[in-house]
């Protein structure tokens, strides 16, 4: 379940709804200025009311994720800011969710793979996961995994992401065994909504096939 899910309660609450209905895992980010508790604080409370965290989504500016593939201060940026997150978060989780582009004007290049390189290099302090998640590209996943061979290399897969971006991309098929965690929510095709998933809808249909393809620990 995601902790931010809500911006109205504070944070002691929303987990204990998370707990009381019967989840024993949940995924959050790194937004103290969004939560009443900070993050060590709000790993501390899980810990102590039996909840792990299973990933940590990154926090970002999307108007500057393309730039993580381009030369320049900006994507220098994008990569320290995630470095830091990764600093911040590696000793709570297994997982931790990166965002490298920001709309379908995105490139990829030779600049970001050494980005992702160095990443992965303070992932390895942790043994922690850096999941790719897939948003606009169809391009970047495949260009990632076909020059960087790394066991710490993962993919996050969001349904409503494949659905409404790149609906062609077998992604899964494909890529399905380097999926370490899971986005599942539903949309109809033309926006990203964020809905709870309906049985027998079309994305609830595709992951029935799906998710033959992915390791059955992560489901």
């Amino acid at each position: 379940m995601n902790l931010y899910f809500n911006t109205t309660l504070d944070t002691k609450t929303k987990f204990d709804i998370i707990k009381a209905v019967g989840f024993d895992e949940f995924f959050t980010g790194i937004y103290d200025q969004k939560e009443t508790m900070k993050f060590y604080e709000q790993m501390d409370y899980a810990k102590r009311i039996g909840l792990n965290c299973t990933m940590v989504h990154c926090s970002y500016y999307e108007p500057k994720l393309n730039a993580f593939w381009l030369a320049g201060q900006d994507g220098e940026d994008v990569m320290n800011g995630y470095i830091n997150q990764i600093n911040q978060c590696g000793q709570y989780t297994k997982n931790f969710v990166v965002h490298l582009n920001g709309s379908y004007e995105s490139t990829v290049s030779e600049i970001g793979l050494e980005r992702l390189k160095k990443m992965l290099k303070a992932c390895e302090k942790y043994d922690l996961n850096l999941c790719v998640e897939n948003l606009y590209s169809a391009v970047e996943i495949p260009y990632i995994f076909t020059h960087i061979k790394h066991p710490l290399l993962k993919i996050c897969y969001d349904s409503g992401h494949n659905n409404v971006f790149t609906p062609g991309f077998e992604l899964c098929k494909e890529y399905g065994q380097y999926v370490s965690v899971l986005h599942l929510h539903e949309n109809d095709g033309t926006k990203d909504e964020h809905k709870t998933l309906t049985v027998g809808s079309p994305i609830f249909n595709r992951l029935k096939n799906d998710l033959q393809y992915i390791d059955s620990s992560v489901v």
